[in-house]
Order: C-alpha cells, then sequence, then structure tokens
C-alpha cells in the first residue's frame, strides 16, 4: 500500500521564513501563522507586531488578487486607506508591498505594513504574506522599528 507524507515532494510544506528581530521583542502564537513577534512591551497599549502567514492558491491567483483581498478588507474599516503598492527585493525574492492604514475606536490610528511573495508550483501558487502593524498613540515612532524588522524577511523553498 502506498504512504503519502506531508511534507513531502508531492505534499510540500509552506516555504521557509526567517526574520531577525530586536531583542526589545518576543515571539507570540498567533493561529495560522508561519511566525509571529511583537514588541515585549509598549507605552501605549498597542505592540507593534509582525505576523507572517503562508497560504497556498490555485494557479490563476496573482498579486493583484492578494491586493484585492486586502482593499476590501480595509474598505470596511473606518477610515481605511490604500497606499500605491511598491515592489522591492529581499533575499533575492520579489516582493510586492503596501501600506494601509484606519482609524480604530478603541486604539485609534493603525497602520500596517504588508509584503507579498509569491512562487508557482505546478498548479498551486505558494503566497507569503509579512504584515507589521502599529497603532495608538504609538504609531508612528514605532513604524521604523517594524520596517527594519520587515526588511530583514527571507523566504526559501
Amino acid at each position: 500500500m502506498p504512504q503519502l507524507t506531508y511534507p513531502s515532494e508531492t505534499f510540500p510544506g509552506p516555504p521557509s521564513v526567517t526574520i531577525d528581530v530586536p531583542d526589545t521583542w518576543a515571539p507570540v502564537r498567533v493561529g495560522g501563522a508561519l511566525v509571529s513577534c511583537r514588541r515585549i512591551s509598549s507605552d501605549h497599549g498597542f505592540a507593534p507586531n509582525v505576523v507572517i502567514r503562508g497560504f497556498q492558491r490555485s494557479s490563476d491567483f496573482t498579486m493583484r488578487h492578494a491586493l484585492a483581498e486586502l482593499r476590501g478588507f480595509v474598505a470596511d474599516q473606518q477610515e481605511g486607506n490604500v497606499d500605491e503598492p511598491f515592489e522591492l527585493e529581499l533575499g533575492e525574492v520579489p516582493f510586492l508591498g503596501v501600506n494601509v492604514s484606519w482609524t480604530d475606536p478603541e486604539i485609534g490610528t493603525v497602520v500596517q505594513i504588508h509584503l507579498f511573495a509569491g512562487s508557482r508550483r505546478g498548479r498551486i501558487v505558494d503566497l507569503v504574506q509579512a504584515t507589521g502593524s502599529v497603532g495608538g498613540d504609538d504609531a508612528q515612532s514605532s513604524y521604523a522599528e517594524v520596517q527594519q524588522i520587515l526588511r530583514t524577511v527571507r523566504v526559501a523553498r
């Protein structure tokens, strides 16, 4: 009787992901995340954080679809705003990035940096989405720190 295994060549797992974080940050468990972390202490109630998720999509999936899904989410938020997308390369992997923001009734301003990388594998697209979030009174001062962490994202198959 044949044996099927996960992960394997037939059923590979998600790409591997590595990020570098400052000593003031710690890993946290977030459902569905490949990697997640946050600043250990925050003076303003909302801890800056980075969450990296992996998805498998059908072969017709494109980065435009990822942006459309994100735009749909942000459109449902109070004062939601989506900036113009940008391209960058991290560790020789091309990413599509976009900044979004909205107003949360409890937190105040929330700003997120989203980075998307995809690779085709037959009829599947492996999508990695790295999201850095800042919010509240700390949003502006924490943005550069989260941005620096996201610059260290490395994706490998």
